[in-house]
């Protein structure tokens, strides 16, 4: 079954990265940066070979126009009688796709394409973590056709194929164009797609993405990268993300990284960068650290932090997504009185308070363990004892739970000062805290 499509407004929360123009040749540096992108040469139509090494088809050579067709909808996209190839393939999140399908060829090579923006969404759980889909729309800089949309194709990087370790990475920010290679996929979703702008009001797609590789350039340039996309950072913790520059086609120079928050988590977050500035020398690279600092005051949420590489004229912005997640669920524990005084053979009582904290929905359990404050002093033969009532509390989310935490002592108790821990606990979850006892001969 073909993914659920997320709506506009999530992709407004998504990663974008923006993406300039260059030229088409492939460039060295890159090849050099990136060997696990791509691999191999351009041959001749017909008879070129995967860049992945985990895809096993021959590409056949063609263009954006020569998927989609000229065949226009009437929104403008692309429609699937028009397409060059009927791929049909009923699994879009294999990694193993029919290199044909019905005699239909399904693996292409594009070149030369630009990839304006892209975004990371559409994210599940697999057996080694979550991953998501890496999506954009690759443009044809050179189509003359008047309809903008026949110019352009839907491509995933798919989330698949990140969990199976054989994906290719999410592409740079650079002012170069992209040479590509994947399967040709429509994606039917009811038609739905027809009026879909963000998917070029088509269902075709390049999907799975399997490799890309930058076209050559005469100018020297930098790419920048970020790892991990998105960032994930728990409300009040911090996280750590990598900021790659890369050097390409020779380029060399001092990048300046900026961060840029959105208003809506700038005064309780904090993002600090190190190093701020970072030497390039031809062909090579440098990372920057970035940390995000939250609060407990900074709203859950994904947002839109611009990071911004800089050197002379030349400049390049990634826009990544920040998703403040909330804590795990938890509780607190506090108690009341937090000393006492007893005289031989009586006893006192404090209230012991439990709380929800972030949905917490579970059975506590108290225990508790007295102890001499001064640690030199002689064993009492009796030492105070501890007891509760309930010894279990089951707490519903965000609320409270209350236990009677009882010391007594007897008669053969030394006088002196003691330490009551109490310890409450829940699976993995624990957390104590303590009563000050100090004990009188009346």
């Amino acid at each position: 079954m073909p993914h659920a499509i997320p709506t506009r407004s999530k992709r407004t929360k998504a990663l974008t990265l923006t993406i300039l123009l260059s030229a088409l040749t492939v460039s060295p540096t890159l090849l050099a940066a990136y060997t696990s992108l791509a691999y191999g040469t351009t041959v001749a139509p017909g008879a070129l070979p995967s860049w992945n090494p985990a895809v096993h088809c021959t590409a056949i050579l063609t263009t954006i126009e020569g998927v989609i067709g000229n065949q226009a909808n009437a929104n403008g996209g692309a429609t699937y009688s028009g397409g060059g190839f009927l791929p049909g393939i009923p699994n879009k999140r294999s990694t193993s796709p029919p290199c044909t399908v019905n005699g239909n060829a399904t693996f292409v090579e594009i070149h030369g394409v630009s990839i304006p923006s892209y975004v990371v969404e559409d994210c599940a759980s697999y057996s080694n973590g979550n991953f998501c889909d890496t999506t954009f729309n690759a443009k044809d800089p050179k189509c003359v056709s008047s309809d903008v949309y026949l110019c352009r194709i839907h491509v995933e990087i798919d989330q698949a194929w990140k969990s199976a370790g054989v994906a290719p990475q999410n592409p740079p920010s650079t002012t170069q164009l992209f040479d590509i290679q994947g399967f040709v996929y429509w994606d039917p979703n009811n038609n739905s797609h027809f009026t879909d702008q963000w998917h070029s009001y088509s269902g075709w797609e390049i999907h799975a993405l399997t490799a890309w590789r930058l076209s050559g350039s005469t100018r020297p340039d930098f790419g920048l990268t970020y790892n991990p996309q998105p960032l994930r950072v728990t409300q009040g913790l911090s996280s750590t993300a990598t900021v790659s520059v890369n050097s390409l086609d020779n380029f060399t120079g001092t990048v300046s990284i900026t961060i840029t928050l959105p208003a809506t988590i700038a005064n309780t977050t904090k993002v600090t960068v190190k190093p701020g500035n970072v030497s390039i020398a031809a062909g090579g690279s440098a990372t920057s650290l970035m940390m995000v600092q939250t609060s407990q005051l900074t709203p859950t949420g994904s947002y839109p932090v611009t990071v911004k590489g800089t050197s002379g004229s030349l400049w390049h912005v990634l826009t990544v997504t920040l998703v403040i997640a909330p804590p795990p669920p938890d509780f607190s524990i506090s108690v009341s009185p937090t000393s006492m005084s007893l005289a031989l053979g009586s006893s006192r009582t404090a209230a012991i308070t439990l709380q929800s904290l972030y949905n917490f929905n579970a059975t506590i359990s108290l225990t508790g363990s007295v102890a001499p404050a001064d640690t030199t002093s002689s064993a009492s033969p009796n030492d105070p004892s501890a007891s509760f009532s309930p010894a279990t509390i089951a707490l519903t989310p965000n609320r409270t739970g209350t236990s009677t935490l009882t010391v007594s002592t007897s008669l053969l108790t030394l006088p002196g000062t003691y330490t009551v821990t109490i310890t409450a606990s829940s699976g993995t979850i624990s957390h104590s805290t303590t009563v000050t006892v100090t004990v009188t001969l009346v």
